[in-house]
């Protein structure tokens, strides 16, 4: 079950990373490093936006079954609640599309930013509770600092994007600053679905 976990995980993240790098690839206006990624789903390439989250949600349940099956007990059952609950936030959020920059605030953008800050949060801090489970475990034991390093990664981000909608220095940078956040994710993602799906102890 573990193995075919990661599998699948690792398929959704490769159809993340592929319908991600359509979005950038294609004409759409918006600049990778002042413009938010959930601006594209309020673009006519709304589609390749929902695949991404859709397949986001897909690669968080597959990873929670994985690391259910791999971890060690005593605090992996909060990893995976926190990844369950990032699977609901992504696979809801491309319809709760987010406010146009500039256009007055509306119900259903104060939902995708809720939605959004959930989702970040809770993923941020699945990696630093993991990095905390397997440093006390002895399956997947080397890969704890990892786990931490990525987590705290994804809390500076989360910060500098936090930062950037209060300081208008910071908010030219406000998309290079969410990027790296989902780099950060992804690269967790990755390393995990790869642990589980060549079973490795």
């Amino acid at each position: 079950m573990t193995s075919t976990a990661g599998v699948l995980a690792l398929l959704a993240l490769a159809t993340v990373v592929a319908a991600l790098g359509y979005l950038h690839l294609e004409p759409t206006g918006l600049s990778p490093v002042r413009n938010a990624v959930s601006q594209y789903g309020i673009t006519t390439f709304r589609a390749g936006y929902r695949v991404a989250t859709i397949a986001f949600a897909v690669a968080a349940v597959a990873l929670a079954v994985g690391v259910d099956g791999a971890a060690s007990k005593g605090g992996r059952e909060v990893v995976v609640v926190l990844l369950v609950l990032f699977a609901l936030t992504r696979g809801l959020i491309s319809w709760f599309p987010m406010d146009a920059p500039g256009a007055a605030r509306t119900s259903t953008g104060q939902m995708h930013g809720l939605l959004a800050l959930v989702a970040f949060v809770s993923v941020a801090t699945a990696a630093l509770r993991l990095g905390t489970v397997l440093s006390h475990g002895a399956r997947w034991r080397s890969l704890a600092p990892v786990s931490s390093a990525l987590g705290w990664a994804m809390v500076a981000c989360l910060l500098g994007i936090l930062l950037a909608r209060s300081f208008p220095s910071l908010r030219a940078r406000f998309g290079a600053i969410e990027r790296g956040f989902y780099i950060a994710a992804l690269t967790w993602f990755a390393v995990f679905a790869t642990a589980c799906a060549a079973n490795v102890h």
